[in-house]
């Protein structure tokens, strides 16, 4: 497989949209990449699906370029932070407002929260008080499905600086920081923070940036195991995807503490399912691009972003771009290849070199 580098994409500081920064998620595609891949491969007036939509970046650009969005992705929280994405209020006077309604039933219930019955590993990230308000904040966002809400609240759930809710933690993955940040050096870091009071400002700075938005375009985001869910649409014009590929980052352990909030606190057998290794995640990709083929017509693009690592396959090891061009050569055509590699300043996890550049393979519909 010849590459090039895509070289193309520049970081623009005249783009922003602050819904891309809603909530952490480790391994998201880079929005300058999703918005570059969508000009280029989109087709007009079609539905862009992305089947693996982890932190809905793909589907943002699209909707903010007029596109109709399709995703999907196993992860609750990747499904609960795409959703507020997709769905947040037309204002941010019509958020703040709803915001202030739940504001009195939280209140009533953080009285009636016992903290003997929650587990203590999440108890060792916050004030007793802080820790109630979170859990009577996320029954009220999850109960009435307040996508946008929840995933704010998400999104402030584990930081060191003032505008988060833990004691002093990583933002991307939840480690305390009690070494860098001791308790009798740095009280204030150690104190009660009014999870209504942060969450409006987080609200506030969540609108600072927003596109032009068509809130009549259609957006469907999904829940569900991409090889095996029912594709609801007879035509599909272009899939822009990364799937979690080969353990090479752990999705649902990296998102242990936003997951627990969620209601999910299994996160080692739904990292399990979201990230197969080996024989288990070519038999996925077999099943899905046998499965999105029959949604796509002839000239149809399939764009399909792996990181650049080994897999073995018919007794060897070859890269996983060239795999995939194997598995779906009875469906579809090698356009093109290109490398992207990745910034240390992008990593959230600074220095870790499992994966150093992605391949985008571009795929067509034969």
């Amino acid at each position: 497989m010849n590459l090039k580098e895509l070289d193309e994409i520049k970081y623009n500081n005249q783009y922003k949209n602050s819904l891309n920064s809603l909530s952490p998620y480790i391994g998201r595609l880079r929005y300058e990449c999703a918005g570059y891949l969508i000009d280029q491969y989109a087709q007009p007036d079609e539905i862009l699906f992305d089947p693996f939509c982890g932190s809905g970046t793909v589907l943002l650009e699209g909707w903010a370029k007029g596109y109709n969005v399709m995703g999907n992705d196993l992860n609750y929280y990747a499904y609960v932070l795409t959703m507020g994405k997709l769905y947040p209020y037309q204002t941010e006077l019509d958020a703040l407002a709803t915001l202030d309604r739940y504001n009195n039933r939280v209140t009533k219930k953080t009285s009636q929260i016992n903290l003997d019955v929650i587990p203590e590993w999440v108890q060792s990230f916050y004030h007793p008080q802080t820790l109630r308000e979170i859990i009577a904040w996320t029954y009220y966002l999850r109960k009435n499905k307040e996508w946008f809400l929840l995933s704010c609240l998400m999104g402030i759930l584990h930081h060191q600086r003032p505008g988060f809710l833990s004691y002093p933690s990583s933002h991307g993955v939840p480690y305390l920081r009690t070494n860098k940040y001791p308790r009798e050096n740095y009280p204030e870091m150690y104190s009660y923070r009014n999870v209504y009071e942060k969450l409006n400002a987080k609200i506030k700075r969540s609108y600072k940036y927003i596109p032009n938005l068509d809130f009549s375009k259609e957006r469907i985001v999904y829940n569900k195991n991409s090889a095996s869910m029912k594709i609801n649409q007879d035509r599909i014009g272009t899939i822009i995807t990364s799937p979690p590929y080969m353990k090479s980052l752990t999705y649902a352990r990296d998102n242990r503490l936003r997951l627990w909030f969620l209601g999910k606190d299994d996160w080692n057998s739904l990292d399990q399912k979201i990230s197969p290794q080996g024989n288990d995640f070519i038999l996925m990709m077999k099943q899905c691009i046998k499965k999105w083929s029959e949604h796509q017509i002839s000239g149809d693009k399939c764009v399909v972003v792996l990181g650049d690592i080994n897999i073995q396959y018919k007794n060897q090891k070859i890269p996983l771009a060239e795999m995939l061009t194997e598995i779906s050569s009875k469906k579809y055509r090698l356009v093109e290849a290109f490398y992207d590699s990745i910034p240390e300043a992008k990593k959230q996890i600074k220095g870790k070199d499992l994966v150093k550049r992605e391949i985008i393979t571009v795929l067509e519909r034969i």
